[in-house]
């Protein structure tokens, strides 16, 4: 298990502040935020490039706080994959066996396992400048992890490839976090890799970790709208609270010409009547109801809406709606959805949000 707790670290004038979070042995962990949020930072600082000024670094049991970057049994990853260009790549890997004075036949199995596991087999007497980029970065990956590290770290792992090989990466990082139990700490500031990778994502920005918790708590209840907004909410709004329910609350809605309820657990504790509130909906939690379908039921949070315009992404679009007040509301369907909608010609419809799907951002008595 990894653990960070409390640390304070100092860079000019800019500073890392009460830093908390844990990995748990053979999961992931994804430090996402903005360019300038610290992350690098963090990063130098559990490797052991960098000396806290406060808080503990612990890895599997042991404070490493003030140790060397070689004790910590730390791997490490950086953006521009580093291998050493005079090296073939069976030298490149055995490289930190040598410098650590590990016993080869110890980890001979593991090293062939590794070798088997990410195909390399065939490029073992070739060197760097005769690799791909997919290939180098697979050939940094067995070197990081043939000492058997206890954190494998790596530095916006994908910066260096092309897009058409991203996904064949990602997969291939999430499997040997899976597969081979090999517990994973990385930064990105790639929405969709930290929620590919994550097991649990933690959101930084202005050195601070704002949010930590489960990749899918993460996406669906954020609880800051500026995180949320970084994480790609793009439906964000204000209201007033009208009534309190034990497990709802109603707020008013006056860009829409009325209201809509949202689900929350602790609402009779948490809210009171006439306090301002700001939430959002992801753009995929809200839905076009079909005019040819007559429901049983009024639906929940229904607004009638004019289409403002559509962006197409191959078989993704995204709709712009306009409330009769003038609220934009951004729906994402897929082609198919969208067909059979005949959403291309329509101009006015009427769109719905579960209340489930609502997210409490913040509020004010």
């Amino acid at each position: 298990m990894i653990e960070i707790r409390d640390l304070l670290v100092k860079a000019g004038d800019f500073s890392l502040q009460n830093i908390n979070f844990s990995i748990q042995a053979g999961k992931s962990h994804v430090i996402v935020g903005p360019t300038g949020a610290g992350k690098t930072l963090l990063l130098e600082s559990i490797i052991g490039f960098r000396t806290p000024s406060a808080g503990d670094i612990i890895i599997s049991g042991e404070t490493v706080t003030n140790k060397s970057p070689h004790q910590r049994g730390v791997s490490y990853v950086p953006q521009d994959i580093c291998i050493f260009p005079n090296m073939s790549v069976i030298d490149n890997i055995y490289y930190p066996i040598k410098a650590r004075g590990i016993d080869f036949k110890s980890v001979r199995a593991w090293i062939d396992e590794l070798i088997s596991f990410f195909n390399i087999g065939g490029l073992l007497q070739r060197y760097p400048a005769n690799l791909s980029g997919g290939e180098r970065q697979r050939t940094a990956l067995v070197r990081a992890l043939v000492s058997k590290p206890s954190l494998l770290i790596l530095d916006e792992p994908f910066s260096s490839i092309d897009q058409s090989m991203r996904e064949d990466t990602r997969r291939m990082i999430k499997s040997v976090n899976q597969n081979l139990a090999v517990t994973i700490l990385m930064v990105t500031h790639d929405i969709d890799e930290a929620y590919f990778i994550g097991d649990e994502i933690s959101v930084m920005m202005r050195g601070k970790i704002i949010q930590s918790g489960g990749a899918f708590d993460m996406y669906n209840y954020p609880k800051d709208p500026e995180m949320a907004k970084f994480l790609g909410v793009r439906n964000i709004f204000c209201g007033r609270i009208a009534k309190v329910n034990e497990k709802s609350v109603e707020v008013l809605w006056p860009e829409a010409e009325g209201g809509v309820t949202i689900t929350c657990g602790c609402a009779g504790s948490k809210f009171s009547e006439g306090g301002q509130i700001e939430w959002g909906v992801r753009s995929e939690a809200v839905y076009i109801l079909r005019s040819d379908v007559k429901y049983s039921e009024k639906k929940p949070n229904s607004f009638e809406v004019n289409l403002d315009t559509i962006y197409s992404r191959g078989r993704l679009h995204t709709a712009v709606v306009k409330t009769r007040n003038g609220a934009a509301v951004e729906i994402d369907i897929h082609d198919t959805a969208a067909r059979k909608l005949d959403l291309f010609s329509l101009k006015t419809f009427t769109i719905s949000i579960n209340p489930d799907n609502i997210f409490i951002l913040s509020h004010k008595s």
